[in-house]
């Protein structure tokens, strides 16, 4: 018969102790990381939410400039000088969980030349004219605050002659 002294059982229990704290630190390891890692997850879809949003402005923009250039209506600057009426309310729509706003809808300008009725060639004959709108829009999630702006561009072409 063998007998364990005190000894060896000190032993024993000291080495259940280390391992015990070492699996302890990797458990709280593993646990932050996981953590770390499902916030990441949890903020990039919260990017991605706000950008939806965003875009929702901006599809929202180009609904309203089809429906004013059939109606031939070109003038379609945002925010307007004179007035501000029922358009604010479409370009600001706030939803359960979020909201777009539409910034600004101008004709785009670079190095001091606008593209807005601008002549449209086809083999060297004039065929009608183009507009180039520049709209920006911004979304936002309210549970976290996250914003995302987009600046798009929107060519419009109203051509006179059909082939």
């Amino acid at each position: 018969m063998i007998r364990y002294t005190g000894h060896r059982q000190g032993f024993i229990a000291m080495v259940s102790l280390i391992l015990l704290l070492i699996f302890g630190i990797l458990g709280i390891f593993y646990w932050m990381s996981s953590r770390m890692t499902t916030d990441m997850i949890l903020t990039e879809a919260h990017r991605i939410k706000a950008r939806n949003f965003a875009q929702a402005g901006i599809e929202k923009v180009k609904i309203n400039i089809c429906n004013q250039y059939n109606m031939n209506n070109h003038d379609l600057n945002y925010p307007s000088k004179f007035t501000r009426d029922r358009i604010d309310e479409e370009y600001h729509k706030v939803f359960a969980d979020g909201e777009y706003r539409v910034i600004s809808v101008k004709p785009y300008e670079r190095s001091n030349l606008s593209y807005y009725n601008v002549p449209h060639y086809q083999k060297g004959v004039m065929i009608g004219h183009y507009d180039i709108w520049e709209v920006k829009s911004q979304g936002k999630v309210k549970q976290t605050g996250v914003t995302a702006e987009l600046t798009s561009l929107i060519k419009i072409y109203r051509d006179y002659v059909t082939y």
